[in-house]
């Protein structure tokens, strides 16, 4: 492999940080109306000012929006994504291979369970939804166990894509402890370890680069210490550890789009009229007042406050103020309703409705219409997010021997990923299933025999998402029959034997001699 030149590198990272410059005030503004301690010009943990936050609107429906996709669209206890055999050679493959399989499918999600995946997860998709661009980092641990994941914060965080418009080029800038550095790259850079005995909480500069050359397949990873960018990691790998993904995204930009950010307008404009009702209450409750004085008042130079003593020669009274704040209210509900729908907290639960149970028919149709609804977005997610999310921990895990190498061929394996989208599109075609099976029952029963009920079972629970480790195989269910024939079989034999017993034992009774 080539050597890569300091030049090289920031010559990237400048370009990198072009690519940002263009939407980092959008950016912060997003964030300063739903989570001002992860702005992007935030590098250091500080104090986060929250004083000009008014309107909780934006914050609620953000957490919502995470927390709805992460238990639709990744939930913990089922099983997202698959490695499964293509249709086309699913009858030639053997029962041997079909287990192997399977038991690294589970090894695959134990590893996600048992790490700090789903934190990371939430924390990525948060910036998503604000920023337009998460990132999540895949690490592997010291100890050589489990699987680390880290949200990448969007202050950190720069990027290319190709042409192909995959993010192929990724810096990720923090400042990290000398114990820290010495500990991640103390075995290449031995000289990092005087500096971790003396001031082992000093704060270093890191930067972090994971980018491909023209014509390499594997990944150059290089890592840079101090400000005179010291080289203490250079390697390659085959896979990228940095999964950056865009909620949306405008064709020609590298950057994505948000849903706060598309709903900026109706924000801004709630959290200002937030802030006048607040004004308004205040005058309504404390009032202004004029008193009569000898003194002259300049009132050009007077700013009122609530409670405000105005000294004029005239008697006390109160200084009428002029407006109507219950039109600022009813503006103030709409465009808190625009916010919620943007963000898509109606589809689940409508804006005002009482906190009570759902039916289960009321929570399917309107999961169905969040699958509607997130169709474009939740298909990006999937194609930049959840499949190389997947690709890159197997990877991993097959370095380690925990995964067999056979998965990764294309030609006879693959990756499944049950995103909302085709969540969304599968429970629409079991509804219209269902409803041509009843058209059809109506016709009687000849017409019904045109339909194999067994094969129909079996797409509604497949498509249905129903846990796989629940459902019968072919194999299985070929099993459960033979058994089934051999015991109807049995259960004759033994009718048969007991009919010839008791006919020989009619036949051997004496015949009684008062009869007749």
């Amino acid at each position: 492999m080539a050597k890569v030149s300091l030049n090289y590198v920031k010559n990237l990272l400048k370009k990198a940080k072009t690519a940002r410059q263009l939407h980092e005030d959008e950016i912060s503004e997003a964030y300063l109306y739903t989570f001002p301690n992860r702005d992007i010009w935030r590098s250091t943990e500080g104090t986060t000012d929250r004083q000009k936050l008014y309107d909780m609107t934006a914050v609620d429906s953000t957490q919502n929006l995470t927390s709805t996709i992460l238990n639709l669209l990744i939930p913990q206890n089922q099983q997202w994504a698959y490695i499964d055999v293509r249709q086309e050679v699913k009858n030639k493959m053997a029962p041997d291979v079909r287990r192997m399989l399977d038991t690294a499918n589970k090894t695959v999600f134990k590893v996600l369970r048992d790490s700090n995946f789903y934190v990371a997860a939430s924390e990525a998709l948060q910036d998503c939804i604000i920023a337009g661009t998460g990132a999540i980092c895949i690490m592997d641990p010291m100890d050589g166990k489990g699987m680390n994941f880290m949200a990448i914060p969007t202050s950190q965080l720069y990027f290319l894509s190709n042409y192909k418009d995959d993010v192929d080029v990724v810096f990720r800038e923090s400042e990290q402890s000398a114990q820290y550095i010495y500990e991640r790259w103390g075995s290449q850079a031995p000289e990092l370890k005087e500096d971790a005995d003396k001031h082992p909480d000093k704060k270093h500069k890191v930067l972090e680069s994971v980018f491909r050359l023209t014509g390499e397949e594997d990944y150059c990873y290089n890592v840079y210490v101090g400000k005179e960018m010291q080289l203490v990691e250079d390697s390659y790998m085959p896979v990228n550890p940095f999964i950056v993904f865009r909620f949306s995204k405008t064709l020609g930009e590298h950057w994505g789009e948000s849903p706060v950010r598309s709903a900026l307008p109706h924000i801004r404009t709630a959290n200002e009229i937030q802030k006048m009702m607040l004004q308004s209450g205040a005058w309504s409750a404390m009032g202004a007042f004029q008193v009569s004085s000898d003194t002259t008042v300049n009132f050009s130079n007077m700013k009122l406050q609530p409670g405000e003593v105005i000294t004029v020669d005239q008697p006390l009274q109160p200084v009428p103020f002029p407006g109507n704040f219950n039109i600022s209210e009813s503006m103030m509900l709409q465009h808190q309703d625009s916010i919620r729908r943007m963000l898509f907290n109606d589809a689940i639960m409508p804006a005002g409705a009482p906190n009570t149970y759902q039916t289960a028919t009321e929570v399917s149709a309107r999961q169905s219409q969040f699958y509607q609804r997130i169709g474009p977005f939740g298909l990006r997610l999937e194609t930049e997010f959840l499949r190389p999310l997947i690709k890159t921990l197997i990877t991993k895990l097959q370095r380690r021997g925990m995964v067999p190498e056979f998965v990764v061929d294309t030609t006879a394996f693959e990756l499944v990923v049950n995103s909302a989208v085709k969540k969304g599109i599968a429970m629409t075609e079991i509804q219209r299933d269902m409803q041509l099976l009843q058209m059809v029952q109506a016709l009687g029963p000849d017409a019904l025999q045109l339909i194999d009920m067994k094969k129909l079972a079996s797409k509604i629970l497949t498509d249905g998402d129903m846990s796989p480790d629940v459902i019968r195989t072919e194999r299985e269910i070929a099993q459960m029959q033979e058994q089934m024939q051999q015991q109807m079989a049995q259960n004759q034999l033994m009718q048969g034997a007991q009919q010839l017993l008791n006919a020989n034992e009619q036949q051997s009774q004496p015949e009684d001699p008062t009869a007749g």
